[in-house]
């Protein structure tokens, strides 16, 4: 896996624009960025791995979704999910897309996150260049 990913800041936003070789790529760092954003994780080892699978009608759709139950899922559980494998997006049938994985992650110790959820304006998602290059609002 290759991405990378940086952030700006704007008032009541944050933008997250990445880069990868793969769709793939796309999905784990926009939860590599998200883990990042939850604060001080506990110096105990990560717990045990879990599923996610997210369905949306596109995939720009998927990206948002994905990133909404990564950031309603570290609430509930207080995890930092920065451990991902087996990530697969796919496309199915009438345009719709998928998302899965197996993830963990760290108890936070001290949740710092200003991450509420992620937005569907100026989101975009294409690849060029034989790239994958994405943008997402967060509302902070």
């Amino acid at each position: 896996m290759q991405h990378r990913a940086e952030t700006g800041e704007h008032v009541g936003e944050w933008k997250v624009i990445i880069s990868g070789q793969t769709i793939e790529d796309i999905f784990e760092a926009t939860a590599r960025v998200i883990a990042n954003a939850a604060g001080r994780t506990s110096d105990d080892g990560p717990v045990a791995w879990e599923s996610i699978d997210v369905t949306a009608r596109d995939v720009p759709t998927l990206l948002v979704d994905w990133a909404n139950e990564l950031l309603g899922r570290s609430e509930v559980t207080g995890l930092a999910y920065s451990e991902l494998r087996s990530v697969r997006v796919s496309q199915l049938p009438k345009g719709s897309a998928r998302a899965s994985a197996q993830l963990r992650g760290k108890r936070v110790t001290q949740w710092t996150s200003p991450l509420k959820a992620a937005t569907y304006h100026s989101l975009s998602l294409e690849k060029r260049d034989n790239e994958w290059h994405a943008e997402v609002l967060f509302d902070v």
